[in-house]
């Protein structure tokens, strides 16, 4: 049991620290790509790129988690070795069908004729990317599934550090779409290439050219695939639907003021998407026994430290939300921090119930999974047509609030319909305290110190400090788990009880132990 909670650790690690990496390069090579291609043409890269995220949810046909779950289950001998081949496999046939209908369709007089006749070009070097992310994704998978995202999760940093480099080198020698697109398909192409070698240390790849799916249920592998495809389309629909409809009913200013507050609410989920990569190939092998308990136990403290972690970027973006967003953006997207504020309380229950869909995703049966999530889909939806005609991007915001809400009440109901409780304890009381009283110097600081860059600066740490404190004072973390936690981090223990003594812990936790 203890080795399992220091797994998850770890793996958890190594998949935030990739984030952190990956959101760094990132926040470095968008101004360059901006200043490269001008706003026509980054508009155009990123209507690109929008386009592939839907092209690659059918490419992916859920392999990314199949393959993850399955290997991780480790059932019989080679059974690896044909999981990763199936689902290799099947990519490979649905990534060489899209690639050959983009290539005809951008051949075709429809395409220059809506977009323009340079799209053309662009569509035949988005093809390219097709199969290389493809790669990437399935390889990292397999990797993720054997616990090695120590390999798997740096790999995402090689693709970025490349496409830094080429795009650093194209903005001096000269280039546009067509180079950065050019730029993608090689980065992604080493990194696919480094993830297959990596792979190939620990599956017999001479079974991807085998017509045998050995000890695997092929059928139950497609079933599986089909049904995190369609939880993939409708997790899409959640994203963008107030965006393409807040575009038709209202027009592109208001949606631009919108999109920003959307941009910023999203980083709400920063931890909890890395909690949810770690959980679903983790606690496969939990729904094979049916350990119910240790499932409940994850799921549980999972849920606690998720709502602490976004409840306190939650009550930070609240107290900073004008600065942030008229120094970052500019002074007129202070329009957006309306709909900033409106969308906080449905992007936290969005964040608590990302680590309840990763644990029920572990099993198989998805039927319900897809319902409830279905039920959201649709809820949001519905109140965004309702809503934005009325009330513009305020309208949006309320009701994405509210689909994103209805995820985390949905979401613990099916849990519990599968078998597990993912608030047996969340310490609710405990928590709320912990959120009431951190709000009040989080809240209340940037209006005493009435000065938005001092408040930037002051604001997070003395929050973060405060929130911490008053987390372990009222026994919403206790110094036992704080502990755990440090001994299977992958820093070295050591330092982190320099960082974090005991006698501190000590002095603020409550007098229990029980961990």
């Amino acid at each position: 049991m203890a080795t399992m909670s220091r797994n998850i650790v770890r793996r958890f690690s190594a998949v935030f620290g990739s984030k952190v990496g990956v959101l760094a390069l990132t926040v470095v090579t968008t101004p360059i790509l901006v200043r490269l291609l001008g706003s026509s043409g980054y508009g155009d890269y990123s209507f690109l790129l929008s386009t592939l995220q839907w092209v690659l949810v059918f490419v992916y046909a859920g392999a990314f988690k199949g393959t993850r779950k399955f290997i991780a289950e480790d059932r019989s001998d080679n059974w690896t070795d044909h999981v990763f081949a199936f689902y290799f496999q099947l990519v490979f046939v649905l990534a060489a069908i899209v690639v050959t209908a983009v290539v005809f369709l951008s051949g075709t007089p429809h395409v220059a004729s809506v977009l323009g006749p340079e799209f053309s070009r662009y569509f035949t070097v988005l093809a390219l990317i097709v199969p290389a992310r493809a790669c990437l994704r399935i390889g990292r998978s397999a990797l993720m599934g054997f616990g090695l995202e120590s390999y798997s999760e740096p790999l995402q940093i090689v693709d970025r550090v490349l496409f830094a480099v080429m795009i650093v080198t194209v903005s001096v020698v000269g280039g546009g779409v067509t180079a950065a697109l050019t730029s993608r398909v090689i980065s992604t192409g080493i990194a696919a290439l480094i993830a297959l070698a990596l792979v190939s240390r620990r599956i017999d790849l001479s079974a991807l050219v085998s017509r045998s799916t050995g000890p695997v249920p092929a059928k139950r592998l497609a079933i599986y695939s089909g049904s995190t495809m369609a939880l993939s389309f409708l997790l899409l629909s959640l994203y963008h639907v107030d965006i393409i409809l807040l575009r038709l009913f209202v027009g592109s200013s208001a949606t631009g003021y919108y999109r920003a507050a959307l941009v910023i609410a999203e980083f709400l989920w920063f931890v909890p998407t890395a909690i949810q990569i770690t959980l679903l190939h983790s606690t496969s092998q939990l729904w094979v026994d049916e350990r119910y308990d240790r499932l409940t136990e994850i799921s549980t403290r999972a849920v606690r430290y998720t709502v602490l972690c976004t409840a306190l970027l939650a009550l930070g973006v609240a107290g900073l939300a004008e600065p942030v967003l008229t120094l970052y953006f500019g002074p007129a997207f202070d329009a957006a921090v309306v709909p900033l504020l409106l969308l906080l309380p449905g992007a936290v229950g969005f964040a608590v119930a990302r680590p309840v869909f990763a644990i029920s995703q572990g099993q198989e049966n998805l039927r319900l999974l897809i319902g409830v999530t279905a039920v959201a889909a649709l809820l949001n939806a519905a109140l965004n047509v309702a809503l934005i005609p009325a009330l513009g991007p305020s309208g949006a915001a309320i009701a994405t609030s509210l689909g994103y809400g209805s995820m985390f009440g949905l979401h613990v109901w099916n849990g519990r319909r599968l078998g597990f409780d993912p608030l047996a304890d969340v310490r609710a009381v405990r928590v709320a305290g912990t959120v009431l009283a951190a709000a009040v110097p989080i809240l209340g600081l940037p209006r005493l110190l009435e000065s938005d860059p001092l408040s930037l600066v002051v604001v997070p740490p003395v929050g973060a400090v405060a929130f911490a404190a008053l987390a372990l004072a009222t026994g919403a973390v206790r110094p036992g788990e704080i502990r755990r936690i440090a001994s299977a981090s992958p820093v070295p223990t050591t330092r982190l009880a320099t960082l974090c003594p005991d006698r501190i812990l000590d002095a603020i936790g409550p007098t229990d132990h029980d961990g």
